[in-house]
Parts: structure tokens; sequence; C-alpha cells
């Protein structure tokens, strides 16, 4: 007789009996599967698994009712075991509200997350302008661990696309943050602004139009019309030009990195004119942000961490999506069906450590503020509650529409209306909206 490796479940050790009621049914329908085929299947740890057919973990409802999807093929009975699951599962889910909250989460083993030197040069005359238009008005498969040391890493687009003209903000500087830096790029391109903070008046205009920009405590810089970047000098109309076109550019910590524009190098700006020195290989796309600098390969997706020249570190295996927040990174599965959150602190070889966050969603987007995403049909944006609180008590917690643009910053998140003709401000705190300013093209916050 052919068997299955693997250690026996048991029965269910839930601390309630509904959680056993909700282990059973998921015990039954996943009969004959190990842990370790679950995690290969589902991209979710051998660990959880087995909490979870244990009834010491409450399975999240969208993965049990992927399993129903999966494991009943007769439409009938799945009908019949999807209403069941439901049942379940709101019945588990109550009855642990009446229990403490864990203090601590397992890391998950196997999820799959969603992979310059100075030169002399004239300073050119950058994004600055004179007079022009008025501020704006109110309105995976596995692989094994280890470092990543290939040539020079690449990566291929890098954040929204290059054409739509997106600002981000700056300022985070010696001392305690002072509140969010807003940037708006006017409407058809004309004009970079900063807001003030105060109302939808309060823009002044510090350079010409530009197609993205990125910030962090290196600065404000801007991808200018040319496509090469420029760096803001801190007083309106003072650019100076740093970089020939990239591929895609990042902020991280007090560096700026660049993607060239063939995709074969990632490189760091030394801070000074036009040098910079190459630290990495070919990628696809660079993450940057207070955890640090990420990129992915190019060849399959998988997600690496900067830790020096020409040492990256394999952390995670392909994502629909990433997200960076004041501490953590998030990878949305290729299906986007879950958000996982890698655990930086964390060793589980050959895996990875991450562990499951939320539910399905579109696109995620962090920052200090949170981690933010669209629903599945990207008409709602959310924001993840209880983010650092145990799995039970994590949730998408819906607050308005998507919009055309979302930017996340430090004390809350702005989003461009879907005609772009307003620019509204969502805190955690007020938990209300407010309208600051538009029309505009694009925006950024930091």
């Amino acid at each position: 007789m052919n068997r299955k490796a693997g250690r026996p479940q048991g029965g269910p050790r839930g601390s309630t009996q509904q959680a056993n009621a909700l282990a059973e049914f998921l015990l039954t329908l996943t009969v004959g599967m190990t842990v370790r085929e679950l995690a290969a299947r589902y991209h979710v740890g051998k660990t959880l698994w087995g909490e979870y057919r244990s009834g010491q973990k409450i399975i999240p409802l969208e993965l049990l009712k992927r399993l129903v999807q999966d494991h009943t093929p007769d439409e009938r009975t799945r009908h019949v075991h999807l209403e069941t699951a439901a049942r379940l599962h709101t019945a588990a889910l109550e009855a642990a509200r009446h229990e403490p909250a864990p203090t601590a989460l397992e890391p998950a083993t196997a999820p799959e997350p969603a992979a310059l030197a100075p030169a002399t040069a004239p300073e050119p005359p950058a994004l600055a302008p004179a007079t022009a238009p008025e501020p704006l008005a109110a309105n995976p498969g596995a692989a094994p661990a280890g470092r990543w040391r290939p040539r020079p890493l690449l990566l291929a687009g890098g954040g929204t696309a290059i054409a739509v003209l997106t600002l981000i903000a700056l300022l985070v500087g010696w001392g305690p943050p002072r509140g969010d830096a807003v940037f708006a790029v006017g409407p058809d391109g004309a004009g970079i602004f900063r807001w003030d903070g105060t109302d939808a008046a309060g823009w002044t205009r510090i350079g010409d139009g530009a197609k993205r920009l990125y910030s962090g405590p290196a600065g404000l810089f801007a991808t200018g019309i040319d496509d090469r970047l420029y760096r803001y000098e801190g007083h309106p109309g003072r650019w100076s030009l740093i970089s020939e076109p990239g591929g895609d550019f990042a902020v991280s910590g007090a560096h700026v990195f660049r993607l060239a524009a063939d995709r074969q190098s990632v490189d760091v700006w030394n801070g000074k004119g036009t040098s910079w020195t190459s630290v990495g290989g070919p990628a696809a796309r660079l993450y940057g942000g207070e955890p640090g600098l990420f990129a992915t390969n190019p060849k399959d997706g998988r997600i690496f961490r900067y830790s020096g020249p020409f040492d990256w570190e394999w952390i995670g295996t392909a994502g629909a999506s990433f997200a960076l927040t004041d501490r953590h990174l998030y990878g949305l599965t290729p299906e986007r069906a879950i958000v996982n959150r890698w655990l930086s602190e964390e060793t589980s070889p050959p895996w990875p450590p991450w562990i499951y966050a939320a539910g399905p969603a579109a696109e995620l987007y962090g920052g200090p503020a949170g981690l933010f995403s669209t629903d599945p049909s990207r008409v709602r944006l959310r924001v993840l509650a209880d983010s650092s609180t145990a799995v039970l008590s994590q949730s998408w917690q819906d607050i308005g529409p998507a919009g055309a643009e979302v930017a996340v910053g430090r004390e809350a998140v702005y989003v461009l209306t879907e005609d772009r003709s307003r620019i509204l401000r969502w805190s955690a705190g007020s938990g209300t909206w407010r309208y600051i300013g538009g029309p505009a093209q694009t925006l950024t916050a930091g």
C-alpha cells in the first residue's frame, strides 16, 4: 500500500468546541494530503497548516473557500460545503472573541508573497520654472536559500508606470517627523507643487513639469520631462541633475538607487554630481523604504534584499505586488488571494519566514501610515486594521473609493480621484476624508 510521508495529524486541539468543529471539517476536506503538500500548493507554511487542521488557529475564510472549490468537484455538493464552511468559520471566530488573544504568531515556512562617485559637471537649469500655471486649485516556486550574487542587478518598471507623472514626498530629516510632505504635478504635467498642510489653497509651485517623484531621508527627486533624474535643492525652482534616464529609481534611507536604462545593473548615487557606483546585477523592479532596498529577479520574480554591494539575500518567491510600511515588507501572492508579511528577524531554512497577513487584494500600497490595498474589483480602498496584532485580529477595513492614484504618507493616505479633479486625505485618527486640492496629474506623500 502506498502511504504519504509525514506525521499523523491527530485530533483537534482547539481552545473552543467551535474551533474543533471547523478543524474537523478542514481535516475531512483535505484528507490524504500532508501539510507539506498543502504548503507547496497553497503557499502557506507547514506550521500554519498543522495549526489550522488541529484547531489551534482559525484558517482565513478566503483560503477555506478556495479549499472547498478545489476539493469538491460536484457543483451541488460544493454549494453545500461552502455554506457549511462559512457557518463553521463564523462560529469559530465568534467563540475566539471570548478567548485571550495569542501573544505571538508562529512564522509560516513557505508562503508565496506575493522575489554613484562624483564627477564635476555644470549645474543644469533643472526643473526650475519662473512664472507658470496657478498652483493647484481647491480640489513561486521553491529555490535554494542563500545569497544572490549575480551580475549587476536590474529591475523593469518600478512603482506606477513611468509614463504616468507621479510625485513622492520628502523630508524625513534629523529629529522627529513633522507631518506629511505632499507633492503633486499639475494637469498635463505642468508644474510641481508642494502642499503646506493647511487647506486646498495651500499649494506652492517648486518646479516645472515632471514624470515621477521619489523621496526619503536622502531628499526629493524628480524624473523630468527628459526622463533624467533631478534633485530638489530645497528652494522653489532649484533642481540639480544627478542621473541620465534609468529603468527605475528608489530611495532607501540616505541613499538613492537606480536601475540602469538597459536594466542590467543596480547603481547607488555617490551623493554628488552625476556619478554612480554599481552594486547589483539585472533586476525587474526596485522597492525602497524604511525597511531597506528590495529587488525582484527578472527571470523568475523572486524577491531579494540588498545587504551591500553585490550582496543580495533571497527572501521570497514571486508576488503580484509588494509594499513597504515603516517596519515591514508585504507581498501579494501571484493569484492575488493572500497577503503575507515577511518576518525579517526570523530564520527558517530552506524557506524564508513569512506569515499570513490578510485576504485577497488587487494592489498593495505601503508607507509609515500603514498598509493599504484596493479590493479585488479595484474600486474600493482598504486599510489593514490592527496589523501589529494576532492574525485573527487582522482584516481589511473599507475606507472609501480607490481613485486613480494612492499615496501613503507618515500620518495619512492620499487619493487622487478617478477623474483626477480632487485630492483627498484620510487619516486613521479621525477616520474621515478631507478635500485638500486638485486637479492634478499625479501625487505622492511622505
